[in-house]
């Protein structure tokens, strides 16, 4: 399983339709969750292979956040089996901190920490990589998430200061530097201006290069620009899931084409 430094920009791999079929890294099977008494989940199962895009839409409440937040073992009286890179994620080694580190999620509303933006970029190493921090790690975590260019003549100037758009993207520079293997973002441009929000759009599809990429978002003509596959949720369910193409040229559900056509919903 390549991580995010395994490879140079320019050595990575393109990703096209023609490209054989890759292995799974995310297996959630029979995925259901229950919080103060109300169905969240229902019986979801969905795959995402070792490296590409997947656009999770679907109307409030459907249950995207809180499909990430158990992948993330951040919710954790679910049932049903999620396994990462064939381990079952109940029983990663050195617990869900581990697994945090490895499967990255990035919220709605950036969290920067009141220190530096170079502070910020490396926060979440421990002390050992911090004193072996390898040279260029902090350019290239910015780099990669489209912030460099903004930010490299007042890198421990204070993080607090960038606007939301930029705290987003060192939201992800934060993120890659822990290496992970995945990342999940929950809406992460929906406040954002056009200009920052094509910024991280270039961004998380450089990153879907060399690992799988899972992105909650209301945004369709966003869901339509990013392709990969689309899974569409609604009442906890899956409904629908396919490549971004046939998703909105052919879908194949009357709940998916009434959601595509009103952004409304009724599933039962």
């Amino acid at each position: 399983m390549n991580t995010v430094f395994d490879l140079p920009p320019s050595e990575s791999p393109k990703i096209s339709p023609e490209m054989e079929l890759q292995e799974t890294y995310l297996q959630v099977s029979g995925l259901s969750l229950s919080l103060s008494g109300q169905e969240i989940l229902r019986e979801v199962s969905i795959e995402l292979t070792e490296n590409g895009i997947t656009m999770l839409v679907g109307p409030s409440g459907a249950g995207k956040s809180s499909l990430l937040r158990c992948i993330n073992l951040l919710h954790q009286d679910w049932t049903g089996d999620i396994e990462i890179d064939g381990y079952d994620i109940r029983q990663w080694p050195h617990g869900a901190d581990a697994l945090r580190r490895r499967v990255g999620l990035i919220n709605q509303k950036p969290a920067v920490f009141p220190c530096s933006i170079h502070d910020n970029v490396i926060f979440g190493l421990r002390g050992k990589e911090r004193s072996a921090l390898p040279d260029g790690l902090v350019e290239q975590c910015l780099r990669q998430a489209a912030l460099w260019d903004e930010v490299k003549d007042r890198l421990y100037g204070a993080a607090e200061i960038l606007s939301i758009g930029q705290q987003q993207r060192l939201c992800i520079a934060r993120a890659l530097a822990l290496s992970p293997s995945m990342l999940m973002l929950d809406e992460p441009t929906s406040s954002l201006d056009p200009r920052s929000k094509q910024l991280i759009e270039i961004s998380l599809s450089k990153l879907a290069e060399r690992i799988p990429v899972l992105c909650v978002s209301h945004d369709m003509e966003q869901a339509r620009r990013m392709g990969g596959n689309i899974i569409f949720m609604c009442n906890g369910r899956v409904i629908e899931e396919a490549p971004a193409a046939m998703f909105f040229s052919q879908p194949q559900r009357l709940e998916t084409r009434e959601y595509l056509r009103w952004t409304v919903c009724e599933c039962d």
